[in-house]
């Protein structure tokens, strides 16, 4: 098992680390394809109307001299990425238009460049903050666990929403103070139901404090036994009507 291990430890680290040569590889590749023909585009065909000096639909590449700096600002070349497949950009008036080869070099390093950042945080969620239970999930987790529906969270003030209108978002559901004494109250009422029998426990679907309490669960299951068997009388009237009437109905000899 141990010489598995190690086996299965070094094919992870050699995969790591051949998929860390090959990220730095395609950097490099495309770091220079943005130092030469996507910066040439750049400066020959879109900074004179999204530059310095101008900046039409408040749009400015000048920042954008660096590939570390595209990478950072990407949703402005999402935006060129857009314009240049749809052929709008540069627009009709402008005085010098790229070729369709030009235009598909930029338009493939754009994607080229997304496809190789994405790779990079692929199966990372980014960070995933620690969050309490909401009021819902708090109540479902009780029912399931004790078998009641016991509803602990009645008390509890309303989860406040996130600003898309989610009430189950880990910026929003925060822990104070005055909310984790509700927290710990909730638990001592659902602690009240238990019930101890003589091989374990179980859960009353109300406090259990005292003998009346005890007298209560027991006739409840008494009555709840009852109402699980078939009661429909209608059947058992039946029944007596057509033994009385058994001569009519051309069974004299029924029992």
């Amino acid at each position: 098992m141990r010489p598995l291990l190690v086996s299965l430890a070094s094919l992870t680290f050699a995969t790591a680390a051949i998929s860390a040569g090959v990220s730095a590889s395609t950097d490099a590749a495309l770091e220079r394809q943005f130092k030469g023909a996507v910066h040439s585009f750049v400066e020959t065909y879109c900074i004179s109307c999204h530059g310095p000096d101008k900046q039409e639909a408040d749009f400015n590449l000048s920042p954008f001299n660096t590939m570390a700096g595209v990478i950072s600002g990407f949703s402005y070349w999402e935006l060129v990425l857009e314009r240049l497949e749809a052929d709008e950009m540069p627009p009709d008036k402008a005085k010098k238009h790229p070729g369709a080869a030009e235009r598909t070099q930029i338009v493939e390093w754009i994607k080229a460049l997304r496809k190789n950042e994405t790779l990079k945080s692929a199966g990372d969620p980014g960070i995933v903050a620690a969050r309490r239970l909401s009021n819902a999930e708090y109540d479902y987790s009780i029912r399931d666990l004790t078998g009641q529906d016991l509803r602990p969270t009645k008390e509890f003030p309303l989860d406040p929403a996130n600003q898309a209108g989610f009430t189950n978002s880990s910026e929003s559901l925060a822990m104070s103070p005055a909310l984790w004494k509700k927290y710990y109250l909730a638990a001592r009422s659902v602690a009240d139901n238990v019930v101890l029998q003589p091989k374990g426990f179980v859960f009353a679907p109300h406090p259990m404090l005292d003998d009346n309490d005890r007298d209560k669960y027991s006739i409840l299951r008494i009555v709840d036994f009852y109402l699980r068997q078939p009661t429909d009388y209608a059947d058992y009237f039946l029944a007596a009507w057509r033994y009385q009437h058994r001569a009519e109905l051309g069974r004299a000899q029924a029992s």
